[in-house]
């Protein structure tokens, strides 16, 4: 049985990690963790050392100092910044509590965490993305939270209901949501105004997105109007037309209809017939292209904002485009979550940092160092952020949110066996549109069926 958690959970790491964005600046730059270990050790020693001093002249209201493990998975520029915001709660709280970070790759808290929850050695909370909460769930590995709220005092209603309801299993909390993110748009300006484009506006329908993207591609300058990397599932795209793939609540197979028909006809004829993007380009290739200014358009998470301004790209962000039945994203994110069996004192401890998390100075900070968008309802009215181009942008973004299977535990085998295949074939011309939703709902019924 633990086996096959263990690769329920790797499963669902693999798929969703574009979704999550919880250390996607790791997955890009994997040395970058090794290289920083031991000045983030030595800044965390310091902290430690400082937080000695601290005690000597608080008055803890637990009257003994608490020590708190916490692991996340956080090994890139990401990771730098959650750990000085933990250092500065370390050396600030005054209820003589300390936390003490272990960063690890998250293939490596995979394997690690089930068996120290299961051996009572787990660490007192943990951040990883929302799609590993359900197989932990259902598990018994993960503290019911539902009481942090009145615990302490804070304010939910001030966060947008679609961000928190990432974080619960069967109408139960158990994550404090850390951060969240959909796909957005990018364009590149400087492309745009060269098409003879407006620059400033970004396409709003499925029909503009092709015909910009048409506009946009030149290949002899390696230059395409729209990166499509293989391997993705593109449930936006499907929404776009009143289209879907399943329905976890009640195990149904949602996907042969006449509005995907729609949906992956335009695809093909848009990657087919006017190859508007590079063939069976990756991710990280897209990414790469996209910061060298050789891609006009691109829908990507809010990791790529960092990299683009180090590159001095010309760049805007929009939603993904809307199509006959309006604009959606696939909506994921990152939680603060308690595995079962802490004990309380350190429960309770744990909380004060998540109550510190989500007050709008942490947020703030987060979201313009690390280009993540703004979902505190008092935040987005803030004028810095307003003002704020790019984060004003995706904070609007956020409300097009949309879960993709969250929660489910067929989630991994639904994006492996039968939507990633699909599109690929779409995508390249293998199969027309009609066989290849044939074959993806016959797929379909089979894993809906175990």
């Amino acid at each position: 049985m633990k086996k096959k958690f263990m690769s329920i959970l790797l499963g669902a790491a693999m798929c969703m990690s574009l979704l999550a964005g919880c250390g996607n600046g790791a997955q890009e730059n994997q040395t970058a963790a090794s290289d920083s270990s031991a000045p983030a050790q030595d800044t965390q020693q310091a902290a430690s050392d400082g937080m000695e001093d601290v005690a000597d002249t608080q008055q803890a209201a637990s009257g003994e100092k608490i020590t708190l493990q916490f692991w996340n998975v956080f090994t890139g520029s990401d990771g730098d910044i959650l750990r000085g915001i933990v250092d500065n709660y370390n050396k600030t709280n005054t209820d003589n509590i300390e936390i003490q970070m272990d960063i690890m790759p998250n293939d490596q808290l995979q394997q690690k965490l089930p068996a120290s929850i299961a051996t009572g050695t787990a660490p007192d909370f943990v951040l990883f993305g929302v799609e590993n909460l359900a197989p932990y769930v259902s598990n018994d590995s993960l503290e019911d939270i539902s009481d942090f709220w009145d615990v302490t005092g804070v304010d939910k209603s001030n966060f947008l209901e679609n961000v928190l309801e990432l974080s619960h299993v069967d109408g139960k909390l158990y994550g404090t949501p850390m951060q969240y993110n959909v796909s957005y748009l990018y364009w590149n300006k400087d492309l745009f105004e060269a098409a003879g484009l407006d620059p400033e506006k970004a396409p709003a329908t499925l029909d503009e997105l092709a015909e910009y993207a048409e506009k946009l591609t030149d290949p002899t300058k390696n230059q395409y109007g729209l990166a499509m990397p293989s391997n993705v599932t593109y449930m936006q795209f499907l929404w776009a037309n009143g289209g879907d793939a399943d329905d976890p609540a009640t195990n149904t197979n949602l996907l042969d209809s006449e509005e995907n028909i729609k949906t992956l006809t335009w695809l093909q004829d848009l990657m087919v017939n006017k190859k508007v993007s590079p063939e069976n380009i990756t991710g990280p290739e897209a990414d790469t292209m996209l910061q060298a200014g050789q891609i006009a358009m691109y829908m990507s998470g809010p990791w790529q904002i960092n990299g683009l301004r180090e590159q001095g790209i010309n760049f805007g962000i929009a939603p993904c485009p809307a199509g006959s039945a309006g604009a959606f994203s696939p909506a994921g994110g990152c939680s603060y979550v308690i595995p079962k069996g802490t004990e309380e004192s350190h429960k309770l401890a744990a909380y004060k940092f998540m109550q510190y998390w989500l007050t709008d100075a942490v947020l703030k900070e987060w979201s313009q160092k690390n280009g993540f968008p703004v979902w505190s309802k008092s935040l987005m009215e803030d004028p810095e952020i307003q003002g704020d181009e790019v984060l004003n942008s995706i904070s609007k973004a956020t409300e097009i949110g949309r879960s993709y299977n969250l929660g489910y535990s067929l989630a991994s085998q639904i994006d492996n066996d039968v939507m990633i295949p699909m599109f690929e074939k779409v995508m390249t011309g293998a199969a027309t549109p009609e066989d290849a939703l044939q074959e993806a709902s016959d797929a379909m019924d089979k894993v809906l069926a175990q």
